[in-house]
């Protein structure tokens, strides 16, 4: 995300110079001008009393509050994920079952899983019961893994010791977190979720694709696909699949969707924070025909021609509702504002009457 809203002013003292309430007036004032605030104002509100309850949790344990809040990355994550919270919330806040079983939400390529960490502070808990953050940088998350290796993430945020209690972060979160070390790109692991994590849920589950890169977007899509018990899908794809799937000839097959890789892949990728590739906005095209065909190829509400309103298609029948819309948070050249979403019958209607 390139733009002149996360050029800071002087970042305070984050070893807790501030009181709690100063420091939500300065990050409230921080994000004024961020794309979608307006749009998110309630989501923009709660996460940055999100944020605050974090600094709460850390409070007494100064490098790892440095660590987790470097300011310009959580106001991107936020900036990003903020359409994917409110639909989320909507879902969540609707979702009146009769039974008992609480909602499942698992968060592919999750990072150090700041969206879970937004949503955990959010969501009613007596709906939610756990958050499953997938990730392959994750360490194995078993009594057996002592210490972390060097290319693991550090997860200190999540099962880390309070070192003013010597008891577990875990327990702290209103809804828990859970770390699941997978490599979506592995037909394997992929298996083992269906196994382990899918078909062992009772409840609903969410399933949530923020930026994830290239083919990975496929394999999300064919979690939902595959997986009857995901009730809703949020997907925000990002970068274009690599040219050597198309020097290949590969055809993309998603669900009874398929597609030349020859019409999306392109070169050239992020080096840190440097493009390395061709102007990015020749790319758009390419892109937006990327984020078409994922979208065809979700297995429901194939059967209607969509209806668009805006910067939004809709496709609704009786299996379910599906939607593609761009939503602009990427300014000065950045084109990557498609977001998609699905849920399963019975629909719900909060979610699909915006």
């Amino acid at each position: 995300l390139e733009s002149s809203f996360l050029a800071s002013s002087s970042l305070p003292d984050l070893n807790y110079g501030l009181s709690d309430e100063e420091f939500h007036d300065w990050l409230m004032e921080e994000v004024d001008d961020c794309p979608g605030r307006k749009t998110y104002s309630s989501v923009y509100e709660d996460s940055v009393k999100a944020i605050v309850q974090w600094r709460k949790r850390y409070r007494g344990n100064p490098l790892l509050w440095k660590r987790i809040f470097k300011k310009e990355r959580v106001v991107k994550e936020l900036i990003e994920s903020a359409p994917i919270i409110e639909s989320v919330k909507r879902f969540v806040e609707s979702n009146n079952r009769e039974s008992d079983e609480k909602i499942t939400v698992i968060d592919l390529c999750s990072g150090k899983g700041y969206l879970s960490m937004f949503l955990s502070e959010i969501l009613p808990e007596e709906k939610v019961e756990r958050f499953v953050l997938v990730d392959k940088a994750w360490a194995i998350a078993s009594n057996k893994t002592l210490e972390l290796k060097p290319h693991h993430m550090n997860w200190d945020h999540i099962y880390g010791l309070n070192p003013r209690t010597d008891e577990s972060y875990f327990l702290t979160w209103p809804i828990l977190l859970y770390t699941s070390k997978q490599d979506l790109k592995q037909s394997c692991n992929q298996r083992q979720m269906k196994k382990h994590l899918f078909e062992k849920t009772a409840g609903p589950i969410i399933l949530l694709a923020v930026h994830l890169c290239g083919t990975l977007s496929i394999k999300a899509v064919d979690m939902f696909n595959n997986n009857n018990n995901v009730k809703l899908f949020a997907l925000k794809p990002c970068c274009l699949p690599q040219m050597v799937y198309a020097r290949r000839g590969d055809v993309f097959r998603i669900g009874n969707h398929e597609f030349d890789a020859k019409e999306v892949c392109s070169n050239g990728s992020f080096n840190k924070k440097s493009w390395d590739g061709p102007p990015r906005w020749h790319l758009q095209p390419k892109f937006d025909l990327w984020a078409e065909n994922l979208f065809m190829g979700i297995d429901v509400a194939n059967s209607e021609e969509p209806i668009t309103t805006g910067r939004r298609a809709t496709i609704a029948s009786d299996d379910g509702s599906k939607a593609k819309e761009e939503i602009i948070i990427q300014v000065d050249g950045g084109f990557q504002n498609t977001y998609i979403f699905a849920e399963r019958q019975p629909v719900t209607r909060e979610l699909w009457d915006i």
